[in-house]
């Protein structure tokens, strides 16, 4: 696992350079407390921590976790004031998924009845603000559409 630092921080950091934990956001924590487990179970590890600014120098925070053929990424990002996770193949770059084209939202693989209209956004803004934390929904949602998800990608870009 790699530690990408705050700039105030300077270079990347690896676990027994300093405590990984002394750099980590309370987001990046809690991700991992709260979302690890259903990963892990899964079949994902940690595979890098992002607590860089954006290019705009908003807080943002990226925790990429890794398995035999995919990646999920859970971000909190400020410019976009949303907290969520995407999907891509094992040979995506660590990159923030809204600003590339190989990471998409879990549930983008998903068949629907019907297509999106106001009332099924209302009820998924329902659903949102129904979680205490944020981090349950997006765990929640990773648990719902994994398998679909998975697979979308495995079709999509094949075993890397």
């Amino acid at each position: 696992m790699r530690v990408r630092p705050r700039t105030d921080i300077g270079a990347w950091v690896t676990p027994g350079s300093m405590k990984v934990d002394e750099i980590m956001s309370d987001f990046a924590t809690d991700v991992k407390s709260v979302i690890g487990p259903a990963v892990a179970a899964r079949g994902f590890a940690l595979d890098e921590i992002d607590d860089s600014p954006d290019e705009g120098g908003r807080r943002r925070c990226i925790v990429y976790y890794r398995s035999a053929d995919c990646k999920i990424q859970v971000y909190e990002s400020w410019r976009e004031g949303e907290v969520n996770a995407m999907i891509a193949p094992v040979s995506a770059p660590n990159d923030f998924g809204l600003n590339s084209n190989q990471w998409h939202f879990l549930d983008r693989f998903t068949e629907r009845a019907s297509p999106p209209n106001a009332e099924s956004l209302r009820l998924a803004i329902s659903e949102y603000r129904s979680y205490p934390n944020p981090l349950e929904w997006v765990r929640d949602r990773i648990i719902k559409y994994y398998d679909d998800a998975h697979r979308g990608i495995l079709a999509k870009y094949g075993k890397d």
